[in-house]
């Protein structure tokens, strides 16, 4: 347990989840400013060798940067739409099964083109082609059926399934095998593409709390005294003053920062995905060798071999060392092959 401790120190937890919560923490603190406890907390914090306040907070910000880093895999699974609210939301699994429509179509017509024009289809349409392609597979899996109600969400399944359907290999049971001969280069590489989307999809939590905070100090703000029973329509104008419209605008301002987190963090899911993708190309052969075995020769039984060391990483099935080449041993430097 100990020897996690310098994660809580490393580049990726402060950019993943101190950043984000330092920041939740300041505007939080500005949108309780006019309050009286507030103007105590900062006044004493810019007092005079206040250092050990600031190490207070500091403290504080950091517990609670450890508290969100610890509840991270429910976040993901949040917002790629497992669980409820989002999942119960039929509206969002439209939303995505359009969009997934309107991309397999448009995929579909390029491709029915290229069928018909063979050879005489132009180059750029052909680039037009490739490009559609790429789209549809990073921004959703293959299978209607692994299809989720949030973009965020389909566009990880859409990385978790490459290795399931180029090699066989299942992603998620996998990873931990696949990281102990990962190189610490490639490893960093990857901590820190997870890092990014864990940054802005904390952004992307905390602007919405902060939203839903400001809307309420709006609402308390109204002064519903000075509608008149008599005239109510005319009079609405004088219930909102001037600081429950700053705190309105203050909230849709959030929630747009919100929303713009959230298809920004699509966007670094991709990036994400695509160090995993090579991940898988690059490291699978040393994974096999690791286990002990020979990588076959062709793909059909590459693809048997995989399905085979997935299935006992799932499921306990016990893999059968006799159905596979083990792989050469690696002599030692130095060492006599005769002796």
């Amino acid at each position: 347990m100990l020897s996690s401790l310098p994660k809580l120190a490393d580049k990726a937890f402060i950019l993943g989840f101190f950043l984000p919560t330092l920041l939740f923490v300041i505007c939080l603190i500005a949108l309780f400013s006019d309050q009286e406890w507030t103007k105590t907390v900062l006044q004493a914090a810019f007092e005079k060798d206040a250092w050990d306040k600031l190490a207070y907070f500091v403290l504080a910000v950091w517990s609670l940067s450890v508290l969100l880093m610890m509840t991270n895999h429910l976040q993901f699974r949040l917002l790629e739409g497992y669980l409820k609210p989002i999942s119960g939301i039929g509206w969002f699994r439209k939303r995505e099964a359009a969009r997934f429509k309107e991309k397999n179509e448009r995929f579909g017509e390029l491709n029915d083109e290229w069928k018909r024009l063979g050879n005489k289809f132009p180059e750029e349409r052909k680039r037009e082609w490739l490009k559609a392609r790429a789209d549809l597979v990073r921004a959703f899996p293959p299978k209607a059926a692994l299809h989720l109600p949030t973009r965020f969400g389909n566009a990880i399944r859409a990385f978790e399934s490459y290795s399931r359907d180029v090699y066989g290999a299942d992603s998620i049971p996998l990873w931990l095998h696949l990281s102990t001969v990962v190189s610490k280069e490639f490893t960093a590489a990857l901590e820190d593409a997870r890092s990014q989307v864990n940054c802005i999809m904390n952004i992307c939590y905390f602007t919405a709390i902060l939203a839903a905070v400001a809307l309420a100090r709006s609402i308390e703000g109204l002064d519903w005294s000075a509608l008149a029973v008599s005239q109510p329509c005319c009079e609405l104008a004088k219930v909102i003053n001037w600081q429950s419209a700053l705190f309105l605008a203050l909230a849709l301002a959030a929630a747009g920062v919100s929303r713009l987190a959230y298809l920004f963090s699509v966007v670094l899911v991709y990036a994400w995905g695509d160090l995993v993708k090579a991940a898988f190309d690059c490291y699978l052969p040393a994974l096999a060798e690791k286990l002990g075995y020979k990588l076959p020769e062709t793909g059909a039984k590459r693809n048997a071999f995989w399905v085979a060391v997935s299935l006992q990483a799932i499921a306990w099935q016990p893999f059968k060392p006799e159905d596979w080449k083990p792989a050469e041993m690696k002599q030692a430097p130095g060492s006599d092959a005769h002796t």
